[in-house]
């Protein structure tokens, strides 16, 4: 199932990040030339011959929906053959949100709020304890899950070293009620967690999508269903927990039961790509590592967060490493129980 916004994205910033798709990169989106100059120069000062000129044009803007009706896909499938230094590469699946971007304030710095969300529990891992539970005996069952605000970004960095060339991030914060049906409206926000503008809305019910672009809302019913809109949602995620559950240990320590894979088993990766349409090409896949740490509330048995990550080398350079991190969070449950989430004409009349 390909998603409005999913890692697509990853894939398109992936692919510059490694100094590939230069001939892609001319077609996709034009506007993006002028206001990536800075952060174009930026790199080349930190990365000199590494191949990360390229991703500031594309990726510096990360984000997604700036056209929701075209898919961007081939782009990223063939880009591949291209690249320079670090020749692996990140696909995902045909979705009309590998072009888009989050807004030039995002940028790429590294140390901003976004790419330190959750150190504090996952530092609680170290010194977890095992437990004999599955995550079924953990996990509240969807049924009983009403309404949230759910938060899903994407962050790719890609390392020589101790070095990093290149770290992107794009984020997107949704009110979710999956009550009746699921009904999402969502917003972009930056890597200092800020939201910069609407993004989409979803009604299961209405059978309506519609994509905020252009400083208008876009109608895209007729290419996706509402559950495309985003990816991630508690009864998605709870899915694809119950899916890896025999690959998964549950631990406990600070409150929380906390669910923890590594490895590089080919069915959980098969899991990573149908749900977040995550695909390497170039990269020695023989080295892929696969990650999941999700934190629950041992009291109420809620999920708060889930931290997802893919890494492999280059084949071209073995030296240089790139790694996909997806992380979910959820929070304020049953906050629209007893109101209506957020309209399209609300968030345009925002301002945000």
């Amino acid at each position: 199932m390909k998603k409005l916004w999913a890692a697509t994205l990853t894939g398109t910033l992936f692919l510059a990040a490694c100094g590939g798709g230069q001939d892609e990169e001319e077609t996709t989106e034009e506007s993006t030339e002028e206001s990536t100059e800075e952060s174009t120069e930026e790199s080349t000062e930190d990365t000199s011959d590494q191949a990360s000129d390229d991703s500031s044009d594309e990726s510096s803007n990360g984000g997604a929906g700036d056209n929701p009706s075209e898919d961007s896909s081939d782009s990223a499938g063939d880009a591949s053959s291209d690249t320079s230094e670090g020749d692996s590469a990140a696909e995902s699946g045909g979705s009309p949100e590998d072009e888009s971007v989050v807004e030039e304030e995002a940028g790429s710095e590294s140390g901003s709020s976004a790419y330190e969300v959750d150190e504090e529990k996952l530092s609680l891992v170290e010194d977890a304890t095992e437990t004999d539970q599955s995550v079924s005996d953990v996990l509240q069952d969807p049924s009983e899950v009403s309404s949230y605000v759910h938060e899903s970004s994407t962050i790719v960095e890609v390392t020589q070293g101790e070095e990093t060339l290149d770290q992107q991030f794009v984020g997107i914060v949704a009110e979710v009620d999956e009550s009746d049906g699921l009904e999402i409206a969502a917003d972009r926000y930056n890597e200092n967690l800020e939201v910069t503008q609407p993004y989409g809305y979803s009604n299961s019910g209405t059978g309506e999508v519609l994509i905020y672009e252009q400083e208008s809302w876009q109608d895209a019913s007729s290419q996706y269903s509402p559950e495309e809109l985003v990816y991630g949602t508690y009864s998605n995620f709870a899915d694809i927990l119950g899916q890896m559950s025999d690959s998964i240990q549950v631990l406990e320590a600070g409150g929380y039961d906390i669910l923890y894979y590594e490895g590089n088993d080919e069915e959980v990766y098969q899991i990573y790509q149908d749900n977040f349409e995550m695909e390497f090409q170039g990269a020695d896949m023989d080295q892929l590592q696969l990650g999941l740490v999700g934190f629950i509330d041992q009291a109420s048995g809620q999920l708060e967060s889930a931290n997802l990550v893919a890494t492999a080398p280059a084949q071209s350079n073995p030296e240089q490493t790139v790694t996909i991190e997806v992380i979910l969070s959820y929070y304020d449950y049953g906050a629209f129980d007893s109101t209506e989430i957020k309209q399209p004409e609300q968030a345009s009349s925002e301002g945000v």
